[in-house]
């Protein structure tokens, strides 16, 4: 063997040498690595875990609370939540039924024309089933019952009761809202008692009701009547005049305003978010006139009428204006001839209608006579503009 040959063949096996010292090397490492860090090699990082969560549909996020305390503390993060609602699923329309003591609540997707069976489920009516009043409010439900307000979550399926307002003996409650602060993201609740004591409660924190010193006055709320929008509750009241008008309670300053009716029949109407703002809606069987706040600061109404163009009665039992569509549609509700629940959506600056018909409602329950031989539906309630929401208090 020449010395060119021998050259080549001492440079093939250095290199086969250092070839197996380097998988020794690493399978060493992978073993060791394997061995003292057998669960990190199993794992998902966080953020991945973080992001898979935030993807899954909103039953699917309830039930995984449960698999690992992980998730459980994942999913209820304000950052998770926040996250979350970005990705949340197109609103929906509640339709809640209320017999006895129960409620049976129907949801179904608010913007599809076409026939669609609804989810539904029952829920016992908390505080011995009395119910005075209830809104949606960025996903919450709050029920305002004789002495306090009860807050129902649809997507996690609680409950949560909130403490009684302090008081001396001279005074009691006269009525609640719950509304949702959007710059600070805080839902906070606001209670009435009776003479010039209103307190204010915010929710998800270790606090007790608070006095409200900004702008208070004696005035006495008014049933059925409240909306939070934009981070301002709205209700309808009278003082001590008495004069009827409207109050306004702004939940990141705690501020109250008095606001002027901007019509004299103060009774006929619903009051509603249309396009943004406070709205209020009167409805005969031709027309629709709604006065919407265009200035709140200026107290500056404007007023716009339409007319009313819906099926002919043929199709239709009944119609009742029930709510009113982020997008701006008119709701209403009826039963048709056939038997099937109906909602028809009337945009009034389109002049277009769409009517959606629900399965499953008919045949529930709730139209069934009880043992007294006649049907006891007490209250029937539409909240139009409902997400989901993944709070927990």
């Amino acid at each position: 063997m020449d010395e060119q040959e021998e050259k080549k063949q001492r440079t093939r096996q250095s290199s086969s040498t250092l070839r197996t010292r380097q998988s020794s090397s690493t399978l060493k490492t992978r073993q060791s690595s394997h061995g003292n860090h057998k669960s990190q090699s199993n794992s998902i990082p966080f953020d991945i875990t973080f992001e898979i969560l935030s993807r899954l549909p909103a039953k699917s996020i309830v039930r995984y609370r449960s698999v690992s305390k992980l998730w459980s503390f994942i999913t209820t993060t304000p950052e998770f939540i926040k996250t979350r609602s970005k990705k949340t699923s197109p609103p929906c329309v509640l339709l809640i039924f209320r017999k006895h003591d129960k409620l049976i609540v129907f949801s179904s997707p608010q913007h599809k024309n076409t026939y669609s069976y609804v989810e539904d489920y029952h829920i016992e009516i908390p505080k011995n089933g009395f119910i005075r009043r209830l809104d949606s409010v960025h996903g919450l439900i709050c029920f305002e019952g004789s002495k306090q307000l009860v807050i129902w979550n649809p997507t996690m399926k609680r409950f949560f009761t909130l403490p009684e307002p302090q008081g001396n003996g001279d005074e009691y409650y006269v009525g609640g809202f719950l509304g949702y602060e959007p710059v600070e993201g805080k839902y906070k609740a606001l209670c009435i008692v009776r003479g010039w004591n209103t307190q204010v409660l915010t929710l998800g924190v270790q606090e007790s009701w608070r006095v409200v010193t900004k702008g208070g006055f004696f005035h006495w709320p008014t049933k059925d009547t409240g909306r939070c929008i934009n981070g301002v509750i709205y209700y309808k009241a009278f003082d001590m005049a008495p004069r009827h008008a409207i109050i306004s309670f702004d939940l990141r300053y705690e501020e109250f305003k008095l606001i002027d009716f901007p019509m004299r029949d103060y009774d006929r109407f619903l009051m509603v978010s249309y396009e943004g703002r406070l709205a209020l809606i009167s409805d005969t069987s031709s027309v629709v006139e709604i006065w919407s706040l265009e200035d709140a600061g200026n107290k500056k109404w404007s007023y716009g009428q339409f007319h009313l163009s819906l099926p002919p009665n043929k199709y239709l039992k009944w119609l009742d204006l029930r709510g009113v569509t982020d997008g701006g549609e008119l709701i209403y509700t009826g039963v048709s001839l056939n038997g099937s629940f109906c909602v028809v959506y009337f945009d009034p600056k389109k002049s277009s209608i769409r009517e959606t018909k629900f399965r499953g409602i008919t045949g529930n329950e709730i139209w069934q006579p009880d043992r007294l031989g006649f049907d006891l539906v007490n209250d029937f309630y539409v909240l139009p503009n409902h997400i989901e929401s993944f709070i927990s208090f």
